[in-house]
């Protein structure tokens, strides 16, 4: 049976998490809509960039919000990023003449006072296991589940290009980060923003700017292996877009060791995990001598993607788990 599913949160987020669970909802042959907080249609992306923050809370918005819940009379609402969306939003859903069913995403790690969003949804879904403990210390009371980020294979898929064994890591520059790649004993190609002080070192190539999603894939698709270093603000066991993206193009990933990787791979036959900075170059250097090696890898890890990781898997777990 086809479902109204309403997407709910902010547009041109980091991972694309409305957009991607919009893509994967229509593709499951349901209606799918957005509703973004930061506007979805010209004419509110205009006034909402003019307001700026206070845009999502504005009369017109909630009203347009309001009106969406009743033209479109949703089965299904997913929040992407749950802590993102104010709390009028929720009221207004629970204050609906036809009450959907709420599933909540959480992507990154969320203030203690959360509570009160937290339990207007029928469910919440971790992105990582750390966050179950979180939640129980902050009172949470809507029932959780582990759901990881995961990859739209047919916008990251492989290239025709042959593969350069420059290790590459794609990604804005915290501390952690600059710590693992200043390890590196070979150069790494590293883009993002905020790696002045690396790219001062004139050792690694560095891009520090921002790149687009088009960029991005094919960059995945001409190196043989990407670098995933978690964001230590945000994550504590859990994989990003970086666990997943490049496996789809049919690269290796070298993930940092997190608690959360043997629940979505195999270590050393479908990823390679490292603990510390001999391990990854260890790691590094094999895959530059052993080219049949990383394919290997680079073969089980994207199969293993098209198996279990895409967004399609992300919404067929809602849709059970609701009795949708």
């Amino acid at each position: 049976m086809a479902l109204r599913i309403l997407l709910l949160g902010k547009r041109g987020s980091l991972v694309l998490w409305l957009e991607n669970l919009a893509r994967a909802c229509t593709g499951l042959g349901h209606s799918a809509r957005i509703f973004a907080i930061n506007g979805d249609t010209w004419n509110s992306r205009l006034r909402a960039k003019w307001q700026g923050r206070r845009a999502a809370t504005a009369d017109w918005m909630l009203a347009r919000f309001e009106r969406t819940l009743v033209d479109f009379r949703p089965d299904l609402v997913i929040v992407a990023g749950v802590f993102g969306v104010p709390l009028d939003y929720y009221r207004i859903l629970h204050g609906a003449a036809q009450q959907p069913w709420i599933a909540g995403m959480v992507g990154d790690r969320f203030p203690t006072d959360s509570r009160e969003r937290a339990d207007h949804c029928n469910r919440l879904y971790f992105t990582d296991t750390r966050f179950f403990q979180d939640a129980e210390q902050a009172g949470f009371t809507a029932p959780s589940g582990y759901l990881p980020l995961a990859v739209d294979p047919e916008q990251f898929r492989p290239g025709l290009a042959s593969r350069n064994t420059e290790l590459l890591f794609v990604a804005s520059r915290t501390a952690y980060r600059e710590s693992v790649v200043r390890s590196l004993l070979e150069p790494a190609r590293v883009i993002g923003t905020d790696w002045s002080g690396l790219a001062s070192m004139g050792f690694h190539p560095v891009s520090n700017r921002k790149i687009s999603r088009r960029a991005l894939i094919r960059l995945y698709q001409q190196h043989q292996a990407v670098l995933n270093v978690r964001n230590e603000a945000n994550v504590e066991h859990g994989l990003n877009q970086r666990s997943f993206e490049p496996l789809a193009c049919g690269a290796v990933v070298l993930n940092d060791d997190l608690a959360d990787v043997p629940l979505c791979f195999e270590p050393g036959r479908e990823i390679l995990v490292y603990r510390d900075a001999d391990e990854l170059n260890a790691l590094a250097g094999r895959l530059r001598r052993e080219p049949a090696f990383a394919v290997k890898i680079a073969e089980a890890g994207r199969r293993r993607v098209l198996a279990e990781h895409t967004y399609t898997h992300r919404v067929k777990t809602i849709l059970i788990e609701g009795g949708l």
